[in-house]
């Protein structure tokens, strides 16, 4: 995986102080990368460039985990869970309704759907419960795995992706 780190040059000195600083994520419209790659770009208050992040939407999220990571081990800050939401069509139905009932599977009931936490190490997950999770499951801990999520939240009201398999019910 390839991260590509570029240069802006900025009229002044730019300093990244907080969330309040903003940024934009934007797909290079100009001449967009046959990779689909995306950039993060923060700028000052007066629009000037400061930093860009770029690279495809999965190397991003993957650089934006470990770059929390790496700030709450530097600041001693507080651990930030990400959540992955999803549609409840990304499960057949029975499978939704005995979720908690799969050995190896933590899921809590919500309001309108549910919370599946997403093992942190997937393959020792599949030797320890090779046929006790359901196929669907698996899908769906893969793709959150690829954005570094460690909660599904599974919701009614979420849109599909298309990456995932759905179904109607």
């Amino acid at each position: 995986m390839l991260i590509r780190l570029e240069c802006v040059q900025a009229q002044h000195d730019v300093t990244v102080l907080d969330a309040a600083e903003t940024f934009a994520v934007s797909k290079d419209v100009d001449e967009p990368d046959s990779d689909g790659t995306y950039s993060i770009i923060t700028t000052t208050a007066t629009n000037e460039d400061g930093i860009r992040v770029a690279g495809t939407e999965q190397q991003l999220h993957g650089w934006l985990n470990r770059a929390r990571g790496q700030l709450r081990a530097k600041t001693s800050g507080p651990r930030i869970a990400s959540v992955l939401d999803l549609s409840t069509g990304h499960l057949p139905e029975q499978v939704c309704t005995r979720l908690n009932d799969y050995w190896g599977v933590t899921a809590y009931d919500t309001r309108h759907g549910w919370l599946l936490v997403v093992p942190s190490n997937l393959a020792a997950h599949r030797n320890e419960h090779p046929d006790t999770v359901p196929e669907a499951v698996w899908q769906l801990w893969k793709y959150a795995h690829r954005f570094g999520a460690d909660y599904v939240l599974l919701d009614a009201d979420a849109d599909r992706v298309n990456g995932l398999p759905a179904w109607d019910w």
